[in-house]
């Protein structure tokens, strides 16, 4: 069994944002409802070398996050006021953290 690496993680983590969109009604309108939760998390760019052919796109920017909570693909991390995309959530890792790669958008969620 691999150790529990969340606490060694944990002194170098710092808060972000994450967003989730979904679709409701505001007054008789349909919109686009963002709600927020923060998250500990370790940023760093991602190795596009290792990720998948069909999942990148060269002009984008990618960032590696590595949390204790889990990231949902579709979900949104907003880093140096730039937003991401979660293309690739990953798996709970069972010593301790989640790691998730996302995409730069081009459009920022407000």
């Amino acid at each position: 069994m691999l150790p529990d690496v969340s606490s060694a993680l944990s002194s170098w983590t710092k808060p972000f944002l994450v967003k989730r969109v979904s679709k409701g009604t505001v007054d008789f309108i349909e919109s686009d409802i963002v709600t927020t939760r923060t998250v500990n998390a370790v940023v760093q760019p991602a190795q596009k070398e290792k990720l998948s052919a069909m999942q990148i796109d060269w002009s984008l920017k990618y960032i590696q996050v590595h949390t204790d909570l889990a990231l949902s693909v579709g979900e949104f991390i907003e880093v140096n006021g730039e937003d991401y995309k979660i293309i690739d959530g990953g798996d709970y890792q069972s010593f301790g953290y989640t790691e998730a790669i996302a995409e730069q958008t081009k459009k920022a969620l407000i």
